[in-house]
């Protein structure tokens, strides 16, 4: 059943064959096995990007024998996938044609989820040893320990097809799909979730102009990074815009709460002649007796301001 949901749709072009599923077509890809997939994004409450979504639809064969996987797939604005639905009347099956099991749909989203997968290190041809024939396991010849373990059983085509088309070329597609789309509005959005990843993701595609527009919204995960997050940001950001009057007054607030890494990070990139004068008295604050880097540079700062 398709999940419920808020959306425009998602649909797919394969052999000639169209979605009759409405949707806004962002890009048309190759992906596992020369499948092509037709990208849509997915519109939120708010009417701005939410999630993508493609319908794939691809043959899976082994010797002379073929079943057919169609499902909705969907992934997030920077191209984590999210899960799938099956489409009424049209369920998974196995090699054997039985139709998936409640606990077969559990487990191939368990691996779809899984960004780590074994079948990572393995081509289709490598899940295979060409000692016998197995149709337990759906395939010509008994399936690797580790793959028959982790996969499902009659379905190890389906499973390793569908995980390279979820983790794979997709990913960067999406990606490249939301950077073009960086708005205001989406921005926000994306900022507000305060998920570390996506924030990483927005630091690693600003352009310098773009620094300079969302400046607000990269103080805004500034302040709530966790662990390197606020030293990495710190870094990417140009140095200009540092020394501007929000920025200023942003760390001239904030300076205290950031973690040391963070600190020196900023010092090294404040120029003698910017510094505000709360931002000199925050400073002044956090020195120590210390014999460290961060009071060094201060110190640094504040001389030469005066000489």
């Amino acid at each position: 059943m398709i999940r419920p949901g808020i959306f425009i749709g998602a649909s797919m072009l394969f052999l000639g064959m169209k979605s009759t599923i409405p949707g806004i077509p962002v890009s048309s890809i190759i992906v596992a096995d020369s499948i092509n997939i037709q990208l849509h994004v997915l519109l939120g409450p708010d009417s701005l990007p939410d999630k993508y979504g493609a319908r794939v639809i691809t043959p899976v064969c082994e010797t002379d024998k073929c079943y057919m996987i169609e499902l909705d797939m969907y992934w997030d604005l920077i191209g984590r996938y999210l899960y799938f639905d099956t489409i009424p009347g049209k369920g998974l099956t196995k090699l054997d044609h039985k139709p998936f099991e409640e606990r077969d749909y559990h487990k191939l989203g368990g691996i779809l989820n899984d960004p780590n997968s074994p079948f990572v290190h393995y081509s289709k041809e490598e899940l295979v040893e060409n000692t016998r024939s197995s149709e337990i396991d759906g395939l010509t010849g008994a399936t690797i320990q580790e793959i028959k373990e982790y996969a499902i059983g009659g379905a190890v085509y389906s499973c390793y097809t569908l995980w390279h088309i979820t983790h794979g070329s997709v990913i960067d597609s999406l990606r490249k799909s939301t950077r073009s789309m960086f708005g205001a509005d989406l921005v926000q959005k994306l900022v507000r979730k305060n998920d570390q990843m996506v924030n990483y993701y927005l630091i690693h595609s600003f352009s310098k102009e773009e620094f300079e527009r969302f400046l607000p919204f990269v103080l805004e995960t500034i302040h709530r990074g966790k662990g390197y997050y606020s030293k990495n940001a710190i870094e990417k950001i140009p140095a200009y815009l540092l020394n501007d009057d929000l920025a200023q007054d942003f760390f001239a607030s904030n300076f205290a709460g950031l973690d040391y890494f963070s600190k020196v990070a900023l010092l090294k990139k404040l120029y003698r002649d910017s510094l505000s004068e709360n931002l000199k008295y925050a400073l002044v604050s956090d020195l120590d007796r210390r014999n460290s880097l961060k009071n060094t540079l201060i110190r640094q700062l504040l001389s030469q301001e005066t000489e």
